[in-house]
Formats: structure tokens, C-alpha cells, sequence
């Protein structure tokens, strides 16, 4: 009996943390990415804010070119800072190279704000 209460609570805090984890800036980042890499406009809506969508779709021939440079790059690590509604990203891929990504929480999910330094 405790055996099974053991196993069930597990199995209740993997999901709880699984689903944090889906809505967590990191994971945020890793769908931008994605959604860069394959110029998928629909998936990057649902990670980015409108004013990056569009900064994207508009640069969309040079940013493809970007995609095609990382998309074979490792990460090492990444690092996530959360202030409030806003968070830093830090990835470090395996070559040494460093990005930050900035951003917001907007209707109670993380959104990639490539315009938030510059508002400051």
C-alpha cells in the first residue's frame, strides 16, 4: 500500500514539474529556437511577441541565414534569471559563443522580447 502511495506521488510530482517546465522561459527559448530553424511563424507567435514576429517575418531571408549557422551548434548550458514578469536567458553553446534573450511574460506565458533593451 505505501508502495503504491510512493509511486503515485512521483508520478504526480513528475508531471507538476513537467508541465512548469513547459511554460518556463528556458523553454521558451528552446521553441524560439525551433521555430527559427524551421521558419515556422506559427510557432514562434506562440513564443515571442507580436513586435518580434514581425521584426522576423520581415528579415526573415537574413534570419534564416543565422538559423542555418547555429541550428548544428550544442548548447552547454543555459541559465535563466526571472524578475517578476520579465526573465534573461543565457545560453552558452559549446563553441564558446553567448546569446542572452530577453523576456516578458504576457497573458501568463513567457514571450521572447528582442525590442525589451532597447524600451529601457
Amino acid at each position: 500500500m505505501r508502495k503504491n502511495f510512493f509511486i503515485g506521488t512521483l508520478i504526480i510530482v513528475g508531471l507538476l514539474v513537467s508541465c512548469s517546465l513547459g511554460n518556463s522561459p528556458k523553454a521558451a527559448v528552446h521553441k524560439f529556437r525551433k521555430a527559427i530553424e524551421e521558419n515556422d511563424m506559427r510557432a514562434l507567435a506562440k513564443v515571442a511577441t507580436p513586435e518580434t514576429v514581425q521584426l522576423v517575418a520581415t528579415f526573415s531571408s537574413k534570419i534564416q541565414g543565422y538559423a542555418a549557422s547555429i541550428s548544428d551548434k550544442k548548447i552547454k548550458t543555459i541559465t535563466e534569471e526571472i524578475d517578476g514578469d520579465t526573465a534573461v536567458v543565457t545560453v552558452i553553446f559549446t563553441d564558446g559563443e553567448e546569446k542572452k534573450f530577453d523576456l516578458k511574460k504576457i497573458d501568463g506565458k513567457w514571450k521572447v522580447d528582442i525590442f525589451m533593451n532597447m524600451e529601457k
